[in-house]
């Protein structure tokens, strides 16, 4: 028979193990349900997080109050900073918002938001070994992308966009030709050599002279004919992404006044037999627009859109024709819109000058001939572009004085 002390030691004993044993699953209690909470918490303020970094980025790109819609933001999906709901009810929250970023790798960078949100979560089994809440922080950074302006196709001073037609680009004639401020792009994947080349040169007697050559299938040329450095010379280039082009409308009738014509929408031969001088603006002519010798043509601050007529100038005309430097088509000289394929010929004199992107997509391009070191100051884009002619031709390019593309505002999430 046991004593009574060793019963009494027996009982204190298993009074300490079971109360071992509870304290034991408080702990696994708290750690399962607080726990769970905890994680439960921070997925919903990550997402809080980026849905307000989002929001904020959005609110920049279009030059809203970026905090007020940040906090905005934040507040709808249940994180209001500083909320005073009790703690027993919601989270105590502090959503900080910062631009640019303080901290990371987009640290000091204007273009992107960062966010912060901290949520002290409330405990439920923790409290009795004496934790009452656990801290969630949780970060976000999102990128608002401002609009921005850039030279079409990469700045190349001579584009054929043609896919897989060989000879999208051709040199050819009996005079060089001098490319300046940008190379030569051909978007076209044929790939074998002479005839069969995206790029070809027929000219022997002459040369082509440019800073790049770079072709999406073969280069085909003879010895001498291109004075450009061999390393930038490039086959095997990727085509070209397809940009969104410029749409320059007329909203009514173009006038006459004497040899004076204002701008607007003109139907026939353009320009009108005895007008010399072009107004500032937008002129959108359906019919051909030919330029014959002797005929004179001056105008600043235009855009020449060609609906469904060909091009034709000819260098016995004398042609000072520059592009608007301000507004939505600055830049933007000459322009077919996709569809019209027509022909697009210019020859110009020594008087001749012209400023301003050629963009027609469309269309063949044949350049003929400047016959001045400063005739043709313009991005030349065709389907397919012809340089021929027996005067030298001068091509130069210049990012300022011609058109560039929109990139519109984007708003992304990128940490």
């Amino acid at each position: 028979m046991k004593s009574l002390s060793l019963i009494v030691r027996e009982q204190g004993q298993a009074i300490l193990l079971i109360g071992l044993a509870v304290f034991t699953l408080l702990a696994l209690t708290a750690l399962a349900v607080d726990g769970g909470n905890v994680y439960a918490e921070r997925r919903r303020a990550q997402n809080a997080a980026d849905a307000t970094a989002l929001d904020a980025a959005l609110a920049k790109v279009r030059s809203q109050d970026m905090l007020a819609h940040g906090l905005e933001r934040a507040a709808s999906n249940h994180y209001a900073d500083q909320d005073p709901t009790p703690a027993s009810t919601h989270p105590d929250v502090n959503v900080e918002i910062y631009n640019p970023p303080i901290s990371g790798p987009y640290a000091g960078n204007g273009e992107y938001i960062q966010v912060f949100i901290t949520a002290r979560v409330p405990t439920f089994f923790a409290r009795v070994i004496g934790i009452h809440t656990i801290t969630n922080r949780v970060e976000a950074v999102g990128r608002a992308k401002p609009l921005v302006y850039s030279p079409m196709f990469f700045g190349n001073a001579i584009v054929g966009l043609a896919p897989t037609q060989c000879k999208a680009v051709v040199y050819q004639g009996n005079a060089n030709t001098i490319v300046t401020g940008g190379g030569i792009y051909v978007n076209s994947s044929c790939s074998g050599m002479g005839n069969q080349a995206a790029f070809f040169n027929n000219s022997s007697s002459a040369q082509l002279t440019a800073p790049c050559l770079q072709a999406v299938g073969g280069i085909s040329y003879a010895p001498g004919a291109l004075n450009i450095p061999s390393s930038c010379i490039v086959t095997g280039a990727p085509p070209l992404p397809k940009p969104v082009y410029p749409n320059p409308t007329c909203t009514g009738p173009a006038h006459r006044d004497g040899n004076t014509l204002s701008p607007g929408n003109y139907t026939g031969t353009f320009p009108p037999s005895g007008v010399t001088h072009l107004k500032p603006g937008v002129y959108c002519v359906n019919g051909n627009f030919r330029l014959n010798a002797n005929d004179e043509l001056y105008g600043s601050q235009v855009v020449i859109r060609v609906n469904n007529g060909d091009v034709r100038w000819n260098g016995g005309a004398t042609i000072q024709l520059s592009a608007p430097t301000t507004g939505p088509f600055a830049g933007l000289l000459l322009f077919l819109p996709e569809g019209n394929s027509n022909e697009v010929v210019i020859n110009g004199n020594s008087e001749s000058t012209f400023t301003g992107t050629i963009l027609a997509p469309s269309s063949q391009i044949t350049i003929e001939g400047t016959g001045s070191t400063s005739g043709l100051n313009s991005q030349v884009i065709g389907y397919t572009v012809n340089l021929s002619g027996n005067s030298t031709t001068y091509i130069n390019y210049n990012a300022n004085q011609n058109y560039q593309a929109p990139e519109p505002p984007a708003v992304e999430l990128v940490e």
